[in-house]
């Protein structure tokens, strides 16, 4: 299903390398997320994928205002999720299962896993999501890093 974001960022790039700068994380809300096939349109949601370049995994940055919801469960067909909280508190709810969540919480959901999230405070909730395909990790971070020999220098 075809989407549009819209986001004005600053991207740098090099032969091996590709960045975004997004912003302060409160003008989350002037990205707009395009779903023509849903007739919806999501704002304070960045999905980072086109972006960055990414040929493995999905990472949206997301603004959840105080007192809002999801209105809605989803599952994944092949992709497991990574909820990074990173300011605020809410309330994640998984296969009707609810707990609290807050800046430092990271919740793992399998694909089959039915989610949600909601904002049930008097701030903003502040996260990220991680989406990889199910089972494809295939080494240690340790077994396929590789220590370069070059000297680490900093400009001035």
């Amino acid at each position: 299903m075809p989407v549009t974001q819209t986001a004005d960022i600053k991207t740098t790039s090099g032969e091996n390398f590709q960045a975004v700068q997004t912003g302060p994380l409160t003008e989350l809300n002037n990205y707009k997320l395009e779903i023509p096939g849903l007739k919806r349109t999501a704002t304070g949601k960045l999905f980072l994928k086109e972006f960055l370049g990414l040929t493995s995994m999905q990472i949206s940055m997301n603004k959840l205002p105080a007192g809002v919801s999801v209105p809605f469960y989803h599952q994944h067909k092949e992709n497991e999720e990574a909820y990074i909280f990173i300011g605020g508190k809410g309330q994640m709810q998984i296969d009707g299962e609810t707990f609290d969540v807050e800046e430092g919480s990271i919740v793992r959901i399998s694909p089959n896993g039915s989610r949600t999230v909601r904002n049930n405070s008097t701030d903003d909730l502040y996260f990220l999501c991680v989406q990889a395909k199910d089972g494809s990790l295939n080494q240690e971070t340790f077994e396929d890093g590789v220590r370069g020999e070059k000297q680490v220098e900093w400009p001035n």
